[in-house]
């Protein structure tokens, strides 16, 4: 069984094998009260994230580290740039306007997603022994990843671009680990951890939950 609460209310969604009766999962929920409690008020004391204006000078993440915008009117073809060297984000477009200038950004942050995956899913489905179907990335507000274990299509959240590296890599691992195993019970949590022994210092900094300086130690090595 798995129990999991979801941001912004902090809605409860337990998943269970189809067979399993209520009373049985109505005690399990019962038993996590406090846990989910805590989980509750976490989500609940976390600030709204500001609405993004899309204008020169603001604030946008890139790979974990806050980038600057700097909007370029061009007459020419319209260009996105990712600075590493001044954590800058370089666009050269016609259209000034924040719809215009989004979809830009969405679409050089699906590039460079795509890079990524590209370099992480062959290294480890040759780790794993598994094979992808087909890739694809949408931006999803619940989910990191989502993998079709029949047909091994997998989707990952756009805003995984916004996050270190390790994160992605993370997710990659976690969903062709579905592959050989469907849940996350204790022989997935295996696998995770015979690949990636630090996962969980990793799952908690991409859902934000506090990372503790050994986990962090380890995140850098």
């Amino acid at each position: 069984m798995n129990l999991r609460i979801y941001p912004p209310e902090g809605r409860v969604r337990v998943s269970a094998p189809v067979r399993t009766s209520e009373a049985f999962i109505a005690k399990f929920v019962t038993s996590k009260a406090p846990w989910i409690r805590k989980q509750q008020a976490r989500i609940a004391a976390i600030p709204p994230k500001p609405e993004l204006a899309y204008t020169d000078g603001e604030e946008h993440t890139f790979l974990g580290e806050p980038y600057t915008l700097q909007l370029h009117q061009a007459g020419g073809r319209a260009s996105v740039a990712f600075n590493s060297t001044d954590c800058t984000i370089q666009i050269h477009a016609r259209d000034p306007r924040a719809e215009a200038v989004e979809r830009l950004l969405k679409r050089a942050y699906r590039k460079e997603l795509q890079g990524l995956l590209d370099s992480y899913i062959p290294t480890w489905e040759e780790a794993l022994g598994v094979a992808s179907t087909k890739i694809r990335i949408r931006s999803m507000k619940r989910k990191w990843g989502a993998c079709r274990t029949r047909t091994a299509d997998i989707v990952f959240n756009l805003e995984l671009i916004k996050h270190p590296p390790i994160c992605t890599e993370y997710v990659v691992l976690h969903e062709l680990a579905h592959l050989i195993e469907g849940s996350h019970n204790a022989r997935f949590k295996a696998i995770l951890t015979e690949h990636m022994p630090n996962w969980r210092a990793v799952e908690a900094m991409l859902n934000g939950r506090k990372v503790h300086r050994a986990e962090n130690a380890e995140l850098l090595t």
